[in-house]
């Protein structure tokens, strides 16, 4: 049986994106990883709250590379897909990341 992979694509505004490193106090292992922040089109209003809450997800060494090449913050397109997580929860992850144009806020006046 081979293993398939689904991967969800999406347009999103990529924030920034950090590599991280750290020590795993118990095993003394070193683990390191990426981090994205972005938000999507995926909004809901409340009574308490409005606007894009950015997410926050782990991601490859080549999407980092990727988003290091074209700046931040930019549009992107991205694919994702799930891995089992703490206690089995599943956990979203960036895998790619295709660079669709810049992204300047406008000069307040």
């Amino acid at each position: 049986m081979s293993e398939r992979q689904i991967i969800m694509s999406e347009t999103v505004l990529i924030l920034r994106a950090s590599k991280w490193e750290l020590t795993d106090e118990k095993s003394g292992e070193i683990r390191k990883g990426c981090t994205v922040h972005y938000i999507n089109d995926y909004q809901v209003e409340t009574p308490t709250a409005v606007g894009d809450a950015p997410m926050k997800v782990q991601a490859s060494d080549e999407v980092f590379t990727e988003i290091k090449k074209n700046k931040a913050p930019a549009i992107y397109e991205i694919g994702t897909r799930t891995k089992p997580g703490k206690e089995g929860q599943a956990t979203v992850v960036v895998t790619q990341a295709k660079f669709v144009k810049t992204f300047t806020l406008a000069q307040a006046r």
